[in-house]
């Protein structure tokens, strides 16, 4: 993630490159894409049907997109922070220098208290009676926390919070337990757009994994309706580690759902699942059988 923000890092895949090619123009340029794209053009000698996909640090003006349109027919475009509208930019730039504070201080902790998916079905599901937890879905998806670290072979360690570690710990209310875990699992957070209109695909993405725990964080629903207005969301978790997120509606929500249940992902804590996301709370739609 580029610290500067009065740049905006925009990030090339192209056709017969192995690695991403990086360039970046002023954040604010209504057509800071297409400054840097100018400039890889230049570098590299390529053509706009050589883009297969483009990772803009802020959301492409209304401008660029029409630019990335003509030019990127076939390219993907994604985004971490959403273009603010005219005179807040200061506020925005004030917000992401926090999220990039953030990021670094996760990638610098080595362990953490997290909270983690459980669903009732799970093989593993009779280990709850011995953790503290609190329900999401009642009776079939609930929330319990961890500890968990990254171990010297890049591999994730994760020790249960039991039952009996809460009362060493002086039995602290469980609110501002689970709180330590959400303020965690908020450092690292990103969420990633592609598409636009009735069409748009929230991934969840966390540098230190974990993001399917996501779904617990109290204020959910409004950071994502930031992205995908209002109205019920569908939420597939394929993974520990994966959320992605569309319009309740929308031909995503039953790509979502068909990928979510055909995941690979060996059943641990959390069994893959789809869910709805809206207004009135969360609801368990569909498991992986």
């Amino acid at each position: 993630m580029n610290d500067d923000v009065s740049r905006n890092l925009v990030v090339f895949r192209l056709k017969g490159f192995d690695e991403p090619v990086l360039a970046s123009a002023p954040t604010q340029a209504d057509d800071a894409v297409e400054q840097a794209w100018a400039s890889v053009r230049q570098q590299h000698k390529v053509r706009g049907s050589a883009v297969l996909a483009v990772y803009s640090e802020w959301q492409p003006s209304e401008a660029d997109r029409k630019f990335m349109a003509k030019h990127f027919r076939k390219a993907e475009c994604t985004y971490s922070f959403a273009r603010p509208a005219p005179g807040e930019w200061e506020r925005a730039f004030a917000e992401a220098r926090a999220v990039m504070a953030e990021t670094h201080e996760a990638r610098q902790s080595s362990e953490e208290v997290l909270p983690v998916l459980w669903c009732t079905s799970s093989p593993s599901a009779a280990l709850l009676d011995a953790l503290p937890h609190q329900p999401l879905v009642p009776g079939r998806l609930l929330v319990a926390l961890a500890v968990v670290s990254r171990t010297p072979q890049g591999k994730i360690g994760m020790q249960h919070i039991t039952r009996h570690q809460h009362e060493q710990m002086g039995a602290p209310p469980l609110e501002d337990l689970f709180d330590v875990g959400y303020q965690s699992l908020t450092r690292g957070l990103k969420f990633e757009v592609r598409g636009s209109g009735p069409d748009v695909l929230v991934s969840v993405v966390r540098e230190n994994l974990m993001a399917a725990s996501v779904l617990a964080l109290p204020d959910l629903y409004a950071q994502l309706s930031q992205h995908l207005g209002t109205g019920d969301l569908l939420v597939g978790l394929p993974c520990p580690d994966e959320m992605y997120v569309a319009r309740a509606e929308s031909e995503l929500a039953d790509t979502i759902r068909e990928q979510v249940l055909g995941s690979p992902y060996e059943t641990t804590e959390l069994v893959p699942s789809v869910l709805r996301l809206g207004p009135r709370g969360l609801e368990l739609l569909a498991e992986r059988g």
